[in-house]
């Protein structure tokens, strides 16, 4: 008799998505879902508040979450923003860390880190 590893029950899940400001975050989420439910430009910080969008399969559910890019910020919008994308993290499941690989890390990327 084989055992089962799984329940087979309906999943959900929540999943951050984080990264650097303009490294794909919303172009990622926006392609997984296959709808345009996130903004997206050339531009920097386009994100500037988190967004949600969600994946419905036959037995599970993933909720995305699109933050503003974490960076060194200059400003108190930029702290905002940081501050909006990085309390997301405390209630997900999972954490999607993008990151451009063209760029050498720098000391963004150690803020993100962190």
């Amino acid at each position: 008799m084989s055992e089962k590893i799984y329940d087979d029950k309906f999943k959900s899940g929540f999943v951050a998505v984080l990264g650097k400001p303009n490294v794909g975050k919303s172009t990622l989420i926006n392609a997984l879902l296959g709808q345009k439910v996130a903004s997206v430009s050339h531009r920097p910080q386009t994100t500037r508040k988190v967004q949600r969008g969600i994946l419905t399969l036959e037995k599970a559910q993933i909720i995305f979450i699109d933050t503003p890019g974490i960076h060194k910020p200059r400003y108190k919008l930029g702290e905002k923003m940081n501050e909006a994308a990085t309390q997301e993290v405390d209630g997900c499941d999972v954490i999607l860390f993008i990151a451009d690989i063209t760029q050498l890390p720098n000391e963004e990327d150690t803020i993100l880190a962190k």
